[in-house]
């Protein structure tokens, strides 16, 4: 076979398979596919943000709050306050890392984000658990909270071991209002 007629079949099969690729690109989704897509978005954040609580967790048990957000092109960001802002409390943090998300989704350029920090919660009465709480936000509407308890890790004398563990059968998901991606504020 002739060398010109492999090099125009290959052009053409080519610029076929890339106006396909862009015509499904540009077609609108049913609302089935965009529930999908932004479920698989949102759980993607929610593993890498499982992650680096872990990561953070490891070494000497404490953690300061973080975000991970999806950027306009897919592609995942980390931020957490810097070392100079030690001196805050950990409400400023939180507060200083939710006034940049805001920002961030102000001016388009993140779709989803989680804000991460450890929580002491208490139903009201003696029982208090220590765990992580994700804030989790996506452009679409999508806002929701989740708390996972994290406990020490007992051998089997009941002594604690020092290593901790994520209780993710106690895992808890609840709606929480939009902060990050709120009508109001984001258009």
């Amino acid at each position: 076979m002739n060398f010109k007629v492999l090099s125009v079949a290959a052009l053409l099969i080519g610029t076929v398979c890339f106006s396909a690729t862009s015509i499904a690109e540009k077609m609108p989704q049913s609302p089935k596919q965009k529930e999908s897509r932004i479920e698989g978005d949102l759980n993607k954040l929610f593993k890498e943000a499982l992650k680096a609580s872990a990561l953070e967790l490891d070494g000497d048990h404490e953690m300061s709050p973080f975000a991970l957000v999806t950027k306009k092109d897919g592609s995942l960001g980390f931020f957490a306050p810097s070392d100079k802002n030690e001196n805050l409390t950990i409400d400023e943090q939180v507060a200083g890392i939710r006034r940049m998300l805001i920002d961030l989704a102000t001016t388009q350029q993140i779709n989803a984000s989680v804000q991460v920090m450890y929580a002491n919660v208490s139903d009201g009465k003696d029982n208090k658990n220590q765990g992580l709480v994700f804030e989790i936000e996506h452009r679409a509407g999508v806002s929701i909270m989740r708390f996972i308890p994290v406990s020490e890790i007992e051998d089997e004398k009941g002594k604690k071991t020092g290593d901790l563990m994520f209780e993710m059968e106690k895992l808890s998901t609840g709606s929480k209002t939009q902060t990050v991606f709120a009508a109001s504020i984001v258009q």
